[in-house]
């Protein structure tokens, strides 16, 4: 019962969780830190804590939804390192000459170029889900969000994780086994879950500011490299100027690329969500309601033809 218990806590708030305690302290050390830094006048708890938005009906569904993602993960409904593992070391058998040939690099620098490629996967995975119609009607839930908290994150339909999930396990596994093939025997199961748990971190890093009310740019020139909180909130913007823009998880560099970068010269005034009216066909952040949403929308749209909204 005592293992059972606290295996759950570890799904719920360990190390891979953003919002796992003591990534929460570190977030409010660096929120006080800018908080000091901008000398605002209010109490530092009132304005890293906006009654508004605490006590706001999307805030409570994040949390269920949350709650939701975290048992399906423990309950074993879907798993991403297993599945990743799998891919990364039947497909470095498969593809035993690799694309790096004789000269590996080192753990550091193989954990650098997966990070990359995983974070380029990450791209393309967001960005297919606001064009792709089905896909769409499930990511809508989590922009559906019209206030932004740490936990705005988990904010996620449940079957949105068995498409998102897997798939990306699937790409990343192949590339892992095809850089990882040429290296030495001993490269084993272990080791290439190690890196993903670098990964994994590497990922945590900011991301309990991209979800929240605090805005922090890095400058032009930064942004044109890493994606900010401030981008991401731009990300979530329902201001039409913002649509389609910014879908790097960590790395700008792709919205650079591919020409779907928004690059911040001024505060933006902000506002998230989706509009009164889609809020509505969604529930207005009941549970249920907002569960069934994709099911809904596609019953309604089915033999329409057309593009998706942002």
């Amino acid at each position: 019962m005592i293992e059972t218990l606290s295996d759950l806590y570890i799904n719920f708030f360990g190390a891979s969780v953003a919002v796992a305690p003591e990534f929460l302290l570190l977030s409010i050390l660096a929120a006080w830190i800018i908080y000091r830094l901008r000398r605002q006048t209010n109490g530092f708890w009132t304005w890293l804590l906006p009654k508004e938005i605490y006590t706001h009906e999307s805030h409570w569904l994040d949390l269920k939804l949350f709650a939701i993602g975290r048992l399906a993960a423990f309950s074993g409904f879907f798993g991403r390192i297993s599945l990743l593992t799998v891919s990364a070391y039947g497909s470095s058998q498969i593809f035993s000459d690799g694309l790096l040939g004789s000269n590996p690099p080192s753990p550091i620098v193989l954990a650098l170029i997966l990070w990359i490629v995983s974070d380029c996967a990450a791209y393309w995975i967001h960005r297919i889900h606001h064009s792709q119609r089905v896909l769409w009607s499930l990511h809508a839930v989590h922009h559906s969000a019209q206030v932004m908290s740490p936990f705005t994150a988990y904010r996620q339909h449940p079957l949105g994780y068995l498409i998102t999930v897997p798939l990306h396990s699937v790409l990343i596994g192949v590339a892992q086994g095809l850089l990882i093939g040429p290296l030495a025997p001993e490269t084993a199961i272990a080791q290439i879950a190690g890196v993903n748990a670098f990964i994994v971190l590497a990922n945590i890093a900011m991301a309990n500011f991209h979800h929240s009310h605090i805005w922090i740019s890095f400058g032009p020139l930064l942004e044109r490299i890493i994606i900010s909180p401030a981008q991401h909130q731009i990300h979530h913007s329902d201001q039409s100027a913002h649509y389609n823009k910014n879908y790097g998880q960590t790395l700008a560099l792709w919205d650079w690329m591919f020409g779907t970068l928004f690059v911040i010269r001024r505060k933006e005034q902000l506002s998230f969500g989706l509009g009164d009216m889609e809020t509505k066909k969604m529930g207005d952040h009941r549970l249920v309601a907002t569960l069934l949403y994709p099911f809904r929308s596609q019953f309604r749209r089915f033999g329409k033809s057309g593009s998706t909204p942002e």
